[in-house]
């Protein structure tokens, strides 16, 4: 295969490219990564990208196929330019499904083991004992069953709770009652003492967590969000913790991002702030699938996980 001019992840520091060349290289060395607003851009035929600005895909006469470095591809299918005859592929990375799940199973463990109060006894040297309670007691809702999602709930129904699992489809995961539809949804949503979306982000899925879905949680429920920010109503969310109805939650992702300095959420004692890290991308892990992707776009065929673009994922 001749050189491909792959475009770099624009907003991304340099070594990040310069990473991402290197796991590449390792692979295949014809393949050169150039910055999306570098002349050479315009002969490429691939760009792998996590957001690129939006119409910038539209200026690019040679471009074959887009290979997203996250599992979600929302941030791409924004754009109303956004080529419709162009291929579109995403990651599915064992290491990231690794990640969310122990994200996760850390953002449930510091609520379920009462991390917060110890951590304030502690500051004023306070010995203190909470008495422990039973993981078997407690009803865990994971929102999103896909590659990651179901990794995630079968790690969580090992820690010993009761987990619930919606999505589309009927699943079959060990330890995890699979539930489908807006029944399914609703019953998540009335039993869960813990609800974890990793939903995409979708026509159906965008502002799905307003004030009146708060209102169907289970009362001292708390809510754990590393799917997308525009899912969420963050001023619902927060009226729905200080009316007592939601014991508080932990929140990996925002409608703005980086979080703006003036959100009431970063000061918000029920609420924890993560910087959208619960699952990373590594280029030691994915780079073997990215380039697997890239070839099988030059040759003409679909990436390794490709997208189906009407339905968002």
């Amino acid at each position: 295969m001749p050189e491909r001019d792959i475009l770099a992840i624009y907003h991304q520091p340099d070594y990040d490219i310069k990473i991402w060349q290197e796991w590449l290289d390792k692979i295949n060395r014809r393949i050169r990564l150039v910055p999306i607003d570098a002349p050479e851009a315009q002969e490429a035929e691939i760009i792998i990208a996590w957001a690129p600005p939006k119409g910038a895909l539209a200026k690019l006469p040679h471009l074959k196929g887009v290979i997203s470095l996250a599992q979600g591809v929302d941030h791409i299918l924004d754009d109303a330019t956004f080529p419709k005859d162009l291929v579109l592929g995403r990651l599915i990375d064992p290491f990231m499904a690794q990640s969310m799940a122990a994200w996760v199973a850390l953002a449930i463990l510091k609520q379920h083991r009462d991390d917060a109060t110890y951590q304030d006894a502690a500051k004023k040297r306070d010995w203190i004992r909470i008495e422990p309670k039973f993981a078997s007691d407690f009803t865990v809702a994971l929102l999103g069953m896909g590659a990651i999602g179901g990794h995630v709930a079968e790690t969580i129904a090992a820690l010993g709770f009761n987990v619930l699992g919606w999505s589309r489809s009927q699943k079959t995961l060990k330890g995890v009652t699979s539930l489908t539809g807006i029944d399914g949804f609703n019953q998540c949503l009335n039993k869960a003492d813990y609800v974890v979306s990793i939903l995409p982000l979708t026509s159906a899925t965008r502002d799905l967590f307003s004030a009146a879905t708060f209102k169907k949680f289970k009362k001292t429920a708390y809510f754990i969000n590393c799917g997308r920010g525009l899912q969420v109503d963050e001023d619902a969310l927060i009226d729905a913790i200080d009316g007592g109805h939601l014991s508080g939650a932990c929140l990996d992702v925002f409608r703005t991002e980086p979080l703006p300095p003036e959100s009431p959420l970063w000061a918000h004692p029920k609420i924890t702030i993560w910087p959208h890290v619960s699952a990373q991308t590594s280029p030691i892990t994915a780079a073997e699938q990215v380039m697997q992707s890239i070839l099988n776009i030059l040759d003409g065929k679909p990436p390794v996980n490709p997208v189906n673009i009407e339905r968002g994922y």
